[in-house]
């Protein structure tokens, strides 16, 4: 060995242990330096993250305890983390890794009015294998930095190798390692003297380098641009797209399937397709699978998959087997088809609510007819049953029978009555209504109805709108439905129960309209009637409000109580809906129009006395000869004189030859093309004065076309009483 290498090797030796003390040293200062900056950090912990965490562990936000957790464990060396009181862990987050470890424990407490709450233990683990890691890079470092000195004092001895050879060994390897793909760095090129144009083993090695960095920079290039335009289509693509290793777990989704099931593409990769997938439907995933093996893509079809919140989304999906870097993966596209199966859905109810519609309208038209003509045949025989009442002497045997007749036929009125409300064709009187007070005063007559065993619950919203409705109907319909509750109650085994009445304001938008074109968006007050009665199947559902149809026993219900109810409320502008569960009860909910008008004070009725007479001339308008003969007799008996015509033409002619008329008696209604309004009108063009009344088996919407004919244009409904055909007279005459 020669001295100029001991002498290297004594340099070398010495500068090595003075280099191993030094970053001994320097080692165990960083070493420190990073235990007090974990044991600032946990400080930190105490005074700004705890009490948030607190009052979070106090309110029960599991969400937000979650991501305090989660936001420590992104903190430097902080590993694991979690909340855990006497009995166990409740919330944790993050796994120990490191084999040395520094933890701190930090008690939950809350002052709350004086008292101190305990609400558990905050456990935070901070790993030192990342400061272990880095003081072996600073270690590492500071002795190769320490080996360059050392290389230097050394290099005395070497500076011809230095000159010759080291130095451009360092300059390629500076080269090499400085490469930069995307700047206009120069070609590598030595500075050394060299004879002719003999080249060496140097001048090979920079050839080499420089055709290195040339086809790594094209094919930088060419797998950026291709990387990018991927890149922007899987992003970008509104259709949901996936990268699955074969065993399900994600490797990458774009923010479309992130958007389908709701979760965030970072938590996606921590689950497996298997997740979100439902149970029922694991059969059926593994076939396609399978198929998959043996032909890609699949053809897509149809599934469900489990959304964050828990629900089902219908979706479409085809699955693309794929290779990468000798690697098999699942390629998965999806659909959301959520708006198209609302749509089908819709679709179906919509054409669903139709049929209903035109089934209803078809029955309330024939309904309605058959009520008008049945009530022409009804003023007859009431009519003239009156008549021969009154002839008839008051012991006459013959009364009690006439009495039979009369109670039938207005039996068969009220029955009709009932047959117009479905049709939307009775005679209403509405008045402002505030429904609380109605029902408040109808509340011994329910008792009464109700019996002992059921009790009644009535709830009223605050500050509770008015509606105006004809109060008497309204409480035929409470009265018809708490009698219907009545007997779904008493069918139960149990015998009793509750009729609940609840009274709110609603307000109906496009957006919450359930009802679709049923009901018109505006402002309501709502009447839901309840029970906890043995309810309904859906097939009796479905034909409740049809006429006629009842459930009951034959003999004990005409089936027109809920088609009457039905036919009011739309009549009234509102809505109907029925809701009943077999063993659980019913619900049906009124929607009554508000009304902004104030309610008037209603004038006591008189109290019953004999018909009303006069003196003036009638002129009777009735195509029905029956009818018309009944309503001359009975005027006769009231003392008016009487004028009669079968139609519009012939009543026009009796006006202009007769010179004294007072009061127009016409039916709606008439054959020939003239309408009973239009002969009204055409007769004041004669006779400016002349009262109408008109008398029909409808209703006044009969008249809602002929608003000139002004207010003193009254309306009769058939059939009628001697003493209602009296007062109306009387009051049409007196206008």
């Amino acid at each position: 060995m020669t001295v100029a290498r001991r002498l290297i090797l004594s340099i070398a030796a010495f500068s090595f242990i003075v280099t191993l003390l030094s970053t001994a040293l320097q080692l165990y200062i960083d070493y420190q330096e990073n235990l007090d900056e974990i044991e600032a950090g946990f400080e930190d912990i105490r005074e700004t993250r705890l009490p948030n965490l607190t009052h979070n562990v106090w309110v029960l936000d599991e969400e937000q305890i979650q991501l305090h957790l989660d936001s420590l464990i992104n903190t430097d060396n902080i590993e694991y983390v979690s909340i855990a009181d006497s009995e166990q862990t409740k919330w944790l987050s993050g796994v120990v890794r490191s084999e040395k470890t520094l933890q701190a424990e930090f008690p939950l407490k809350l002052d709350n009015n004086g008292h101190t709450f305990h609400l558990g233990t905050l456990k935070v683990v901070a790993g030192l294998n990342e400061v272990f890691d880095s003081l072996k890079s600073r270690a590492l470092i500071n002795l190769a930095s320490n080996a360059v000195v050392i290389f230097l004092i050394a290099g005395f001895f070497l500076i011809v190798f230095q000159y010759q050879i080291s130095r451009h060994l360092l300059t390629l390897s500076n080269y090499a390692r400085n490469i930069k793909l995307e700047s206009n760095q120069p070609p590598l090129k030595l500075q050394r003297k060299q004879s002719g144009a003999s080249k060496d083993e140097l001048d090979d090695v920079v050839s080499a380098i420089n055709l290195m960095r040339t086809n790594i920079e094209s094919s930088f290039y060419a797998l950026r641009e291709s990387e990018q335009y991927n890149r922007m289509l899987f992003e970008q693509s509104p259709i949901g797209l996936a990268l699955n290793h074969v065993d399900g777990q994600f490797v990458d989704v774009n923010p479309a399937y992130a958007r389908i099931v709701g979760y965030t593409a970072d938590e996606i990769r921590q689950m497996t397709l298997w997740d979100l997938t439902p149970s029922s439907l694991h059969d059926e995933e593994v076939e396609q699978m399978r198929h998959l093996r043996k032909k890609s893509p699949t053809p897509p079809f149809e599934k469900e998959v489990i959304h964050k919140d828990g629900h089902l989304i219908p979706v479409q999906v085809s699955y693309h087997l794929l290779e990468r870097e000798g690697l098999r993966f699942i390629g998965i596209s999806m659909e959301d088809i959520s708006d198209r199966k609302a749509s089908e859905v819709a679709l179906a109810k919509s054409e669903e609510q139709l049929r209903q519609s035109e089934k209803m309208r078809a029955v309330g038209e024939l309904t309605g007819g058959v009520a008008h003509d049945f009530n022409n045949l009804l003023a007859v025989v009431l009519g003239n049953a009156e008549l021969l009442e009154e002839d008839l002497p008051a012991d006459s045997p013959a009364q009690s029978f006439l009495k039979t007749l009369i109670s039938a036929a207005t039996r068969g009125a009220e029955l009709t009555s009932r047959l117009l409300a479905f049709s939307r064709k009775q005679m209403l009187s509405p008045t402002v209504t505030h429904v609380e007070d109605l029902v408040d005063n109808m509340a011994d007559m329910l008792k009464r109805v109700l019996g002992e065993n059921i009790s009644i619950k009535t709830t009223y919203g605050p500050d509770l709108w008015s509606c105006e409705v004809d109060q008497g109907q309204l409480e035929n319909v409470i009265l018809n439905l708490a009698i219907n509750s009545r007997d779904a109650i008493t069918a139960t085994n149990k015998g009793a129960g509750v009729l609940s009445i609840e009274i709110s304001n609603v307000v109906i938008d496009g957006e919450e309209n359930q009802f679709q074109e049923e009901i018109v968006p505006g402002e309501y007050v709502t009447i839901s009637v309840s029970d906890d009665g043995i309810g309904m199947t859906r097939d009796i559902l479905d034909r409740v409000f049809e006429p006629f149809f009842t459930t009951k026993p034959v003999g004990e219900g005409t089936g027109l109580g809920l088609s009457m109810i039905y036919g009011f409320v739309k009549q009234s502008g509102g809505h109907v809906t029925i809701y009943s569960e077999q063993g659980m009860g019913t619900t049906v909910k009124l929607y009554l129009p508000r009304t902004k008008e104030e309610k008037k004070e209603q004038v006591a009725e008189m109290e019953a006395q004999s018909p009303k007479t006069g003196n003036e001339t009638i002129l009777v308008l009735e195509d029905d000869p029956d009818v018309r003969e009944l309503t001359v007799l009975q005027l006769k008996s009231l003392g008016y004189n009487v004028v009669q015509a079968h139609d519009g033409q012939s009543a026009l002619e009796v006006i202009e030859t007769v010179q004294q008329i007072d009061l127009l008696l016409s039916d709606v209604v008439l054959p020939g093309g003239m309408r009973g309004p239009e002969v009204a009108r055409k007769a004041r063009e004669s006779k400016p004065n002349l009262s109408v009344l008109f008398m029909s088996g409808y209703t006044q919407n009969a008249l809602d076309s002929h608003s000139d004919l002004g207010e003193s244009s009254m309306l009769l409904n058939k059939p009628f009483r001697k003493k209602e055909l009296a007062e109306k007279i009387r009051e049409a005459i007196g206008h």
